[in-house]
Parts: structure tokens; C-alpha cells; sequence
């Protein structure tokens, strides 16, 4: 019997596609939204996956930042030291922060609130670990039906597939900001922002993945593939790479 076929380290296509397709952009957007930064603030990139919003800030910041990025996933923090070893990273749970209470004047979670399982717990520690006054600036993608390609995509693997377990546009606006509310943040500002990805090259199975399908049977993933391709060449710009144009909710709210 053919064995399912697994799907390719997540940590190498996030950094090597995913990020100049998608996650650069929005981090140069999120850290120009976040600003302005004092000369001593100290900076939480929460759920920093391979770094790049605090590479981003570094840049920004130079020898200036004080950065800490902490991702629960310790082969994305094997590839972010890999790129960055002059930063702070640090394997822990959003739910149970290993830092102190008042550690941090900025924390900044690009893309990941919608993945912790306690989104409430969450939200206490962020409080926690922030000073008094200081500021929480979030992103969380809309619904999927605002992703044009991966609505499309998520269509073919939910008619092969059945339904997924897809948290990336799990946590809308309305959602995120009772979350904030109910976690004592204040003077809360949302608002959306819509960048235009632009893929290299798409990974179709790291998009299995990313829908909560793991070990995909190949025989099921080549009909999936054979359905996606006109799916793909109409969004294909002229210059071959494929394009997407995503909606994210963005939030900043600050500690009382």
C-alpha cells in the first residue's frame, strides 16, 4: 500500500516563501503602525515564528532595540538564531509567559493569537507582562471568504478532504476586540490593512497544513493538485509569481 506522503519542514518553506510572499510585508506595515518606540522600550515579537517582525524592528532600531522574540515551536527558533543570533529568543506558551510581570513596553503578535488555545489566558498574560501604559499592537487575518486565492483553495480540499481544522481566519475582528476588551485593555483602535502577497512559488501541501490536514494520501493530493492548477493560473501575474490580495484585522490597546 502507498504510504501517505508527509509534507516538507515548515520551518525552512515559512522562511523561505512564506515570508517574502507574505509575513515581510505585513511586519514592515505592523511596525510602522506600532511606532513611535522610546530609546530603552523593551519588545515582546510574540509568536515570532522565524523573526521576522524582529528583524524588522531591529533594523528600524538598531542598537537601540531591546528585542525578545518567543515562539512555542522550537524548530522556527532554531532557523530565526539561525538568521538572527544577535536577538533574544525564547521557547515558551503564550499561556504561561516565562517572563516577569512588567517585562516589556511593547508586545507585537503578528498572526498568532488565533492559534493559542486560551485565547483568554492569552490576553491576561500579555497584560501581565506589559508596564502600565504600555501597548499591545495584534494582527489576526479576516475570514477566509476575504482571502481570494485561499478561499478558493480551501473549497478543493474541503470537497477531497472534508473539513479542516483551519485557525488562521478563526479570529475575526469582532472576536479580537471583545478579547481586548475583556482583558482590561483600553483606548483600543482597529482597523484593517490589505497587502497584495506575492508567491515565488506557491507551496500547495505547506496549504494542507495550513488547514489542519496532515499525512494527505498522494493519490488524493494529486486530484487536489490537478484541481487547484487553474485555481493558481488565475492568479498568476505576468512576471509568473502568484498573487493574493489578504485582509488582515490590526488592533493596538494600551494597559491601563
Amino acid at each position: 500500500m502507498e504510504q501517505a506522503q508527509k509534507l516538507p519542514d515548515f520551518a525552512d518553506i515559512f522562511e523561505r516563501l512564506l515570508v517574502p510572499a507574505i509575513f515581510e510585508r505585513y511586519a514592515r506595515d505592523l511596525v510602522e503602525r506600532a511606532r513611535p518606540f522610546g530609546p530603552s522600550d523593551r519588545i515582546l515579537d510574540l509568536g515570532c515564528g522565524t523573526g521576522i517582525v524582529a528583524r524588522v524592528l531591529r533594523e528600524r532600531l538598531g542598537g537601540a532595540a531591546r528585542l525578545t522574540g518567543l515562539d512555542v515551536n522550537a524548530s522556527m527558533l532554531a532557523k530565526a538564531r539561525s538568521i538572527a543570533p544577535d536577538i533574544e529568543w525564547v521557547e515558551g506558551n503564550a499561556v504561561a509567559l516565562p517572563f516577569a510581570d512588567h517585562s516589556f513596553e511593547v508586545v507585537i503578535a503578528q498572526q498568532v493569537l488565533q492559534f493559542v488555545p486560551d485565547r483568554k489566558a492569552a490576553m491576561r498574560e500579555i497584560r501581565r507582562v506589559l508596564v502600565p501604559g504600555g501597548r499591545l499592537i495584534a494582527a489576526t487575518w479576516r475570514s477566509r471568504a476575504y482571502q481570494p486565492l485561499f478561499e478558493a483553495l480551501g473549497v478543493i480540499n474541503e470537497r477531497h478532504l472534508g473539513p479542516g481544522d483551519d485557525k488562521r481566519w478563526s479570529l475575526d475582528g469582532d472576536e479580537l476586540r471583545a478579547l481586548l476588551d475583556d482583558a482590561g485593555f483600553v483606548d483600543l483602535r482597529h482597523d484593517t490593512a490589505s497587502l497584495e502577497d506575492r508567491f515565488s512559488a506557491f507551496p500547495l501541501q505547506m496549504s494542507f497544513a495550513g488547514a489542519g490536514y496532515t499525512n494527505v494520501d498522494p493519490a488524493k493530493m494529486a486530484e487536489i493538485e490537478a484541481e487547484a492548477k487553474p485555481v493558481l493560473a488565475r492568479h498568476t501575474a505576468p512576471d509568473g509569481s502568484i498573487t493574493n490580495q489578504s485582509v488582515t484585522n490590526v488592533v493596538v490597546a494600551r494597559v491601563p
